[in-house]
């Protein structure tokens, strides 16, 4: 049973793709300052990308946050996209070519 009202540094990655849908995006909030509409989004966004496994699906969404910002996020501050910013932000996190090092 989970008791604690902050789940970061709770789980580790293979726990927090497998947390319920609420979980899920609390965790993504207190991480990355993501709220449950941009979570919505981006979800469904990568959905109709073709992104249908929902493990992989998080997957992608935890990828795509971590991508834009560095995790010591000051706490208080929050994800903002401009109009359209976040379609096209996940569109060329999809499409482009990724540096291997």
């Amino acid at each position: 049973m989970l008791t604690r009202t902050s789940l970061s540094g709770q789980f580790d990655e293979v726990d927090v793709l497998q947390l319920p849908d609420y979980l899920f995006v609390t965790h993504c909030f207190e991480r990355y300052g993501l709220n449950r509409g941009i979570y919505n989004t981006i979800d469904e966004w990568l959905y109709r990308f073709g992104v249908r496994d929902i493990v992989q699906r998080r997957e992608a969404v935890l990828a795509f946050l971590a991508s834009l910002q560095p995790p010591d996020r000051t706490k208080g501050t929050y994800l903002k996209f401009g109009k359209g910013g976040l379609t096209k932000q996940l569109f060329d996190f999809m499409t482009k070519p990724k540096l291997v090092v």
